[in-house]
Order: C-alpha cells, then structure tokens, then sequence
C-alpha cells in the first residue's frame, strides 16, 4: 500500500463521521515544504471552519501514525 492510500484508510472513516466526503489526498510542496493536501466535499459545501475542524480530527492521527511531523493549519 502506498502512502496515498495509506492515508486515505486512516482518515476516511473519521472524515466520513464527520459528516464530510473524502474526496482526494494529494501530496505537493508549499514554500519548499512537504505539503499533504486534504479534499473534502459536503452536500451543501465547505467552509474553511469544516476544514479547520476536519484538520484538528486527523492531525492526531496522521502524527500517530508517523506520517506527519507536526501538525499545522
């Protein structure tokens, strides 16, 4: 399983409960820093409190997993 997909198994669940739909996990670079790029989607859209409130849920996770270093907005 590739990191991609790895992420997507850990968070999926949560996003879901959430009441959000994962849409797409990218990975990129932001300012010459690794950057994971989180998709949400919800029937009557998303606002930058969703994905604050999505951020703050999988943040822990993803940094117990080893995946990220240090979690950040």
């Amino acid at each position: 399983m590739d990191l991609k997909e790895r992420v997507k198994v850990l968070i999926k669940g949560v996003v879901e409960d959430m009441g959000y739909k994962l849409v797409d996990v990218q990975f990129g670079s932001e300012r010459g820093r690794f950057a994971l790029i989180i998709k949400i989607d919800k029937e009557d859209g998303v606002s930058i409190k969703d994905c604050v409130r999505v951020s703050r849920e999988i943040d822990p996770i993803l940094e117990k997993a080893g995946l990220i270093e240090k979690a950040g907005c």
